[in-house]
């Protein structure tokens, strides 16, 4: 926090900042909970009613990371496959698939 000063005291160095209002504070004005350090009480209740009412979002499609994950792990496996099968089983059927070669040449 070098540079700043507190916002309440224009005096004084800061020691951080309020999680609430992002103001920065001092020593003497830190209000410490258990939900963190603000610059005074009023953030603090501020910042417990918030919490006491936010709830995560619900995911829309909550598969969707999943599929994409197998998707991409899928066409890898092809691709392995292919170069597999025409550079150590000499299949050239599979030549034009084979891009793990082509890509290193």
């Amino acid at each position: 926090m070098k540079d700043r000063l507190c916002f309440n005291h224009r005096e004084a160095p800061a020691v951080g900042l309020c999680r609430h209002c992002h103001r920065p504070y001092c020593g003497t004005c830190r209000v410490a909970t258990p939900l963190g350090e603000f610059c005074c009480f009023d953030c603090s209740g501020r910042y417990a009613a918030f919490k006491s009412t936010w709830r995560e979002p619900k995911l829309k499609f909550p598969w969707f990371g999943s599929f994409v994950t197998g998707l991409v792990l899928l066409v890898l496996l092809g691709l392995v496959a292919a170069w597999v099968g025409h550079r150590w089983l000499n299949i050239r059927a599979l030549a034009p698939f084979d891009i793990i070669s082509r890509i290193r040449s």
